[in-house]
């Protein structure tokens, strides 16, 4: 009945300007997106009124209303090419701002092709009916024009934000002015001004955590920047090129990065002014696997700042700095501790993210005997010299020292929480993940396993928001890990497996790509699919072949044990005798089954399945060396019945006795 459907025909006219070449074709759009549709309880076709007003008409359809162009006021075509500068669609209160800045009709212009169907107007924006509009209101303008427009709608609209003080428009603004280029601009002083905008504007895109745009604007600002920049605008370049290598590293555009950090410290005039360039270098070199390299240059570089790491670390050197740690530590409450003076020597304080960056170092070497040295180093500077958001680190890594090398269980506990009320007292964005992350290693010793793990989660989307990505691969290694060895559902580990790897070859992190590959392998066996541990890539796991990184187990003492304990783990899940023989015996070649490592979780899951896969090869070939090594896993897990959690260890306790009564032939 027409009573009923001339809404739908008032629409239809709307949209297609009267033309019934386009009405079929429309009406077979609505159709295909279930816009118009039969309605059996209605007896009669019903459609979404709303939803067919806001949609972009057909390609030809637009063509065809492109045509008339010619016939719209010119006041019409004039606000349209400023629409069309800032792409499909733009907020109706930016319109208004800008309206009001550049001193020319906009709204009632722009309403007027809201009635002409070159533009729809919902959810407090016009946009484009199609993007063949857009494209030809823009190409009104002649090509050697549009850096002006844009430049002019930018800073119209960057001076909103200076005036205000309100940077809703800051990214606008930038944006406008960017696609200007510097050949817009008028001087020199302007070009300092837009160099200092794209600097706001890449700063709040981080504090958003887009990374791609934040990169994109400190870019930008550094083209805005005139020959003899780093002499005559030394702060600006210094924070641009600083802030634009933190986000090559994070966007993963690794040659972008060493060009970015180059410039920084060759140009940059203090050693304070190019440190964290410096950092920025180091963690490439680590992703890389270059890590003599890395250990070498920061060595270097904390003797620069007057502070010494042995080469070589004697257990003595040890035992005499955890005496002297513990002497400084006596008497101190934790309240005393967390209203301890704040660092102030800048020296000291760039010496701890040091210490930091060389355990991670010591972490991947397999280094051990050297690691504890470095959270020692860190508390008592931190003890003699103030507090700093380092500290935290420090701390957290004293109480895995304590808790998961010397047996300290309660004590390192304390520590740790020391660890996270310091976090909380002196937050900082980029090191919260960091001392989350090491404070969940000895959480999951007292904690049930289960949820103490998902700290991992919390600390790595806290490190991914922040840009710290070595962090955020940490965690999500280590969550993938525990998750697997801890009995998760394994479609779910596979999943978060592979989501995780795709990360790390995306950001070319080969290092944590090594340590996940073998889990990866072993978790698709599991599944299924057995020919995926004999193959030397990871084909058709991720829709192609991905080899680089391969060699790395050679080079890594880490990832050589990574390896070894998953091989050893799968010879024993499948009982295959010879290969977890010879995981275990390379394994040992390496380092003890008890040796843990207090930078990396879980280490009690590695010597459990240890201690399994050598009573299973000792009794299988009569290898009596092999059932003692079980037998000093079985110890060592049965300690931490006693001083970490009943609730984590005394089934596994169990298991290993009942393993090793059978390998006596005690079946009583």
């Amino acid at each position: 009945l027409p009573r009923i459907t001339r809404p739908l025909a008032d629409i239809l006219h709307h949209k297609t300007k009267g033309s019934p070449l386009f009405v079929k074709q429309v009406m077979i759009e609505l159709y295909k997106q279930r816009l118009l549709y039969p309605s059996l309880s209605r007896r009669r076709w019903d459609w979404e009124a709303d939803k067919i007003l806001a949609m972009k008409v057909p390609e030809n359809v637009a063509t065809f209303i492109t045509k008339s162009f010619d016939r719209l006021p010119s006041e019409v075509l004039s606000a349209l090419v400023v629409l069309s500068c800032f792409g499909a669609s733009a907020d109706i209160s930016l319109i208004e701002v800008l309206e009001r800045e550049i001193k020319q009709p906009l709204i009632a212009p722009l309403e007027a092709a809201v009635a002409d169907s070159v533009l729809g107007k919902k959810d407090g924006k016009f946009f484009f009916m199609h993007d063949k509009l857009q494209e030809t209101a823009y190409s009104m303008m002649k090509p050697e024009e549009r850096c002006l427009h844009h430049n002019l709608y930018g800073q119209a609209l960057a001076f909103v934000v200076v005036r205000e003080k309100d940077d809703r428009y800051l990214l606008t603004a930038a944006t406008q002015i960017n696609f200007g280029g510097p050949q817009a601009v008028l001087d020199d002083n302007q070009a300092l001004s837009v160099a200092n905008l794209n600097l706001d504007a890449g700063k709040k895109a981080m504090s958003m955590s887009d990374f791609f745009s934040a990169h994109r604007f400190f870019n930008h600002g550094i083209s805005y920047l005139q020959s003899g920049h780093w002499n005559e605008q030394y702060d600006v370049s210094l924070e641009l090129f600083n802030l634009a290598a933190a986000c090559a590293l994070m966007n993963a555009e690794h040659e972008r990065l060493k060009m970015l950090t180059g410039e920084v410290i060759r140009h940059a005039k203090c050693f304070e002014d190019k440190f964290r360039a410096i950092c920025i270098s180091f963690t490439l070199l680590l992703w890389s696997s270059k890590l003599p390299e890395a250990m070498q240059q920061i060595s270097l570089t904390l003797s620069s700042l007057g502070e010494e790491l042995p080469v070589a670390v004697a257990q003595s050197a040890i035992h005499y700095q955890l005496d002297h740690t513990k002497a400084l530590l006596a008497g101190l409450s934790d309240e005393t501790l967390l209203n301890y003076p704040a660092m102030s020597i800048s020296s000291k304080i760039m010496a701890m993210e040091l210490f930091s960056k060389q355990l991670i170092n010591y972490t991947f070497t397999g280094d051990c005997n050297a690691m504890p040295i470095i959270p020692l180093k860190m508390v008592q500077t931190s003890l003699t010299y103030g507090m700093s958001p380092l500290s935290g680190v420090g701390f957290a890594l004293f109480g895995n020292y304590l808790a998961l090398v010397k047996g300290e269980v309660e004590e390192g506990y304390r520590y740790v929480k020391i660890a996270l009320s310091l976090m909380k007292r002196m937050p900082s964005i980029a090191l919260d993940c960091e001392i989350m992350y090491y404070s969940a290693h000895t959480r999951l010793r007292v904690e049930p396993i289960q949820s103490a793990n998902e700290h991992y989660i919390v600390a790595h989307r806290g490190a991914m928001a922040s840009g710290a990505v070595r962090f955020a691969f940490a965690c999500a290694f280590v969550y993938d890990n525990n998750s697997f060895w801890a009995g998760k559902k394994l479609g779910l580990v596979v999943n978060s497996i592979k989501e995780t790897m795709k990360q790390m070859i995306f950001y070319k992190n080969l290092v944590m790509l090594a340590l996940l590959r073998p889990i990866c392998r072993l978790s698709l066996r599991l599944t299924g699919q057995s020919d995926v541990h004999q193959r030397d890539d990871l084909t058709n796991i991720f829709g192609e072949t991905y080899k680089e990184g391969e060699g790395i187990s050679s080079k890594l003492p880490l990832v050589m044990l990574t390896e070894c304990f998953a091989k050893f783990s799968e010879g024993l899940i499948f009982r295959e005798v010879d290969k977890a023989r010879d995981s275990i015996q390379q394994y040992l070649s390496i380092q003890s089954l008890t040796t843990v490592n207090m930078s990396i979780s879980g280490g009690f899951f590695r010597i459990f399945y240890a201690g399994l896969a050598s009573f299973y090869v000792g009794r299988e070939l009569d290898d009596g060396v092999l059932i003692t090594r079980g037998t000093e896993c079985k110890d060592w897990i049965e300690k931490l019945v006693v001083s970490a959690s009943t609730w984590n260890f005394q089934n596994k306790a169990y298991l290993l006795q009942a393993e090793e009564q059978f390998c006596e032939r005690n079946f009583d």
